[in-house]
């Protein structure tokens, strides 16, 4: 009995895929009804005001908002000690993530020291819905 309820659950488990968001309507359906998406960025497929590294990154927002049905926004903060502009020591970084309903997406990172706060840096990415940025939600 036990073999058969686990390979049940096993099966289940497997059977979960992510769903990619192609459009802006899906992704504001998906907020709509408190689906829990993960933003990947290929930062390579951007463009920002400084040289961009061969990095691809996925993010599941703290929150996410749907405002006047033109606008995805969402924002992260993590704490790192591996950041390249203060390698080794303890940051937080957080991001804020904006998507409009022609596509455009755009990324804007704060890095600040963990200690006070100060910030350190700021930066911004941009790039559209499909080409540098897929959004999924599990299936």
């Amino acid at each position: 009995m036990k073999k058969t309820v686990l390979s049940l659950m096993a099966a289940a488990a497997f059977s979960v895929q992510a769903a990619e968001l192609a459009s802006f309507p899906e992704v504001a359906d998906a907020v709509s009804h408190g689906q829990v998406l993960s933003f990947v960025w290929s930062v390579k497929n951007c463009v920002s005001e400084m040289p961009l590294p061969d990095v691809t990154t996925s993010i599941q927002p703290n929150a996410i908002m749907l405002i006047a049905g033109q606008l995805v926004t969402a924002s992260d903060r993590h704490f790192t000690l591996n950041d390249p502009f203060l390698p080794g020591t303890p940051a937080f970084g957080y991001s804020k993530f904006e998507l409009t309903a022609d596509g455009k997406a755009a990324l804007k990172i704060t890095l600040m020291r963990a200690a006070d706060y100060s910030k350190v840096k700021e930066y911004s990415i941009q790039c559209h819905l499909g080409n540098g940025l897929n959004i999924f939600t599990a299936g």
